[in-house]
């Protein structure tokens, strides 16, 4: 497996979690971009993770919010992470105690990169969504039929032949063309 830090050029359907270890009267603070002047922006959670992610798809909360849900439940049901992939680390996932930082990857720049987490982060673990591969079958039914497309019906005896028909003509055609120029 690649390095859980790097970031894919194309991620999709990945989390990175940390943990933030401050007191809670300081994430605020910590969460919070403070505009200094126009391309001047101080916002310490951008700082610590070492890239700038998308507002709108990171989360931070305490987890003692998720206390009678279950972190781990809370990854597999409300994100859609499979619950064999968090299987390993359930019990550590609902061990968790105070703030934490999910970091999804449409918060992300599609370039690709690397966190580079400084305190009061601390990196916990990288997961990935299975995407979704649907399934295909044959639509068999009667009011289906004709309507989906059928692909080619193959070539018929009598197809084949006039193919064959018209470049024995063109070529017959070129080589009297040929004979009346040279005699010409």
């Amino acid at each position: 497996m690649s390095d859980a830090l790097n970031i894919p050029s194309q991620p999709h359907g990945i989390v990175w979690l940390f943990r933030v270890d401050l007191p809670a009267r300081d994430i605020d603070t910590f969460t919070q971009e403070t505009y200094l002047s126009d391309d001047n922006i101080d916002w310490p959670l951008a700082d610590a993770l070492g890239i700038s992610p998308d507002h709108d798809f990171i989360e931070v909360f305490d987890v003692a919010d998720l206390k009678d849900y279950g972190f781990a439940r809370y990854l597999s049901e409300a994100n859609g992470f499979d619950d064999s992939d968090l299987s390993d680390d359930a019990d550590m996932l609902d061990a968790l105690t105070g703030h934490v930082l999910l970091v999804f990857s449409q918060s992300l720049p599609r370039a690709g990169g690397r966190f580079t987490p400084k305190p009061p982060l601390e990196f916990i673990a990288r997961y990935e969504r299975k995407p979704d591969i649907p399934s295909f079958c044959d639509v068999e039914s009667e009011s289906a039929a004709g309507m989906l497309p059928q692909g080619k019906p193959p070539k018929s005896d009598a197809r084949m032949s006039g193919m064959v028909a018209t470049v024995v003509l063109i070529f017959l055609a070129l080589f009297v063309a040929a004979f009346v120029w040279v005699g010409g």
